[in-house]
């Protein structure tokens, strides 16, 4: 297996900005709350690759944002934490992707609203016209923010090892006549329900649905439980689970979108599917304690740190 200073990764999908506002009273419908708003880079493929990034893997991102301020914040941000930016595109006169959520004084959110439609313009003739979008890559990372043509072209051209978000209830559905081509899966549990169209309440229903989806044309699957762990089947129809460790939980948003930057790196390191599992919980941990969706402690030495510990 290639090293993960030696592969090259390109992580397509979703770069946004996300807003967002706490307030230390409960929201009132109709009037002003006092509270705080802050605004940082996010979505799940940019948020992939910038923890990938952190993990010390050789990995570009391709995507669209608008000629914006947010546009150009999050180029610089992406960029400075050692993501190759160059195959994101900057379209004029196009809104950069954000995601506006509200949550009360306990932290839940208590709404939220999209404005994606930037990624309809991630089409396969832009990327075809555009050859710094289509770099060469021993590892090519997707999520399901992409339109179902793009998802499909992308899919259908590669040769290379695909690792895919399901991202949503909603967007993996994208998926379903695509699924032979999927490497590495990585869905959580209402979005395995919503492709196998069986219940998932329980560890046994995860494992169950895992091989349902390797039966159905996946190669592996990673089955995020929450507070459960996370259930897997493997290429040869193995299945296994692994039990969450105890952690502070200070955010739970970037979790899954370390936990997929996890399985890839250790892809990269060439560990069995169990121990990329191990690895990938680690970083998802990280995450979990930290305020932001990209922790700042997540490094490669930092998850090491983090398992050894474990079975110490």
């Amino acid at each position: 297996m290639t090293s993960p200073a030696a592969a090259r990764i390109t992580v397509v999908g979703g770069a946004n900005m996300d807003v967002g506002a706490q307030t230390q009273t409960p929201l009132l419908p109709g009037d002003s709350t006092p509270g705080h708003i802050h605004y940082a880079p996010g979505g799940v493929g940019r948020n992939i690759a910038e923890n990938l990034a952190r993990l010390g893997s050789a990995v570009a991102l391709v995507s669209v944002v608008g000629d914006d301020a947010f546009g150009h914040d999050i180029l610089a941000h992406t960029g400075s934490v050692g993501v190759d930016v160059s195959g994101v595109k900057a379209l004029a006169g196009q809104r950069t992707a954000t995601y506006l959520s509200m949550h009360g004084p306990d932290g839940d959110m208590a709404l939220a609203v999209n404005d994606m439609a930037i990624l309809e313009r991630l089409t396969p003739a832009l990327l075809q016209a555009e050859p710094a979008m289509c770099p060469h890559t021993d590892v090519l990372v997707l999520d399901c923010n992409l339109s179902a043509p793009t998802l499909a072209w992308l899919l259908e051209q590669a040769t290379q090892p695909v690792f895919v978000d399901a991202v949503s209830v909603a967007k993996c559905q994208r998926l379903v006549h695509v699924l032979r081509r999927v490497h590495t899966l990585k869905v959580n549990r209402i979005e395995a329900q919503a492709l196998c169209g069986t219940v998932v309440d329980t560890v046994d229903d995860a494992q169950r649905a895992a091989l349902t989806l390797h039966g159905l044309g996946v190669q592996r699957v990673v089955l995020s439980l929450g507070a459960l762990g996370v259930a897997w089947c493997d290429a040869d129809g193995s299945t296994g689970v692994r039990s969450a460790s105890a952690v502070p939980v200070v955010n739970t948003t970037g979790a899954g979108d370390a936990l997929l930057a996890g399985l890839v790196h250790a892809h990269a390191l060439g560990l069995s599917l169990p121990r990329s599992v191990e690895y990938a919980m680690a970083c998802a941990e990280i995450t979990l304690s930290s305020t932001f969706a990209n922790s700042p402690d997540l490094s490669h030495a930092a998850v090491q740190s983090r398992l050894a510990a474990a079975t110490a």
